[in-house]
């Protein structure tokens, strides 16, 4: 039987919120002394410890009549959060593009075919 989506959008949004928990809370705990932080600890609490999106999204789909129904009336930043939380869930394989490498340069000669040189 697969599992309940609520249940995976619940177990991603709470891997999220462990895995910024400690660090979150170290800079909360400066702020609240009003000791500075870095520019780049600024933008992190802004946007990758901010799990308000996360949050509205699972209670959106909580409070829903219906999952499906109510992944329709997501906006396309509820939709890519959706996907992002079943990823960190493990619902989802992470998709990552697919380059081929090359195995040899065309300006290195000595390993170069000799049809090409």
């Amino acid at each position: 039987m697969p599992p309940n989506p609520l249940d995976v959008l619940r177990k991603g949004l709470a891997k999220l919120t462990a895995s910024v928990g400690t660090r979150r809370d170290a800079l909360k705990a400066k702020l609240a002394k009003r000791e500075p932080i870095s520019t780049s600890d600024e933008l992190w609490l802004d946007n990758e410890a901010n799990t308000v999106d996360e949050e509205r999204v699972v209670e959106a789909l909580e409070s829903a009549s219906d999952y499906e129904q109510g992944i329709s009336k997501l906006d396309d930043t509820g939709k890519v959060v959706v996907r992002k939380l079943r990823e960190l869930a493990g619902d989802l394989a992470k998709v990552t593009e697919n380059k081929r490498k090359r195995t040899h340069s065309v300006l290195d000669t000595g390993t170069c075919h000799p049809k090409f040189l």
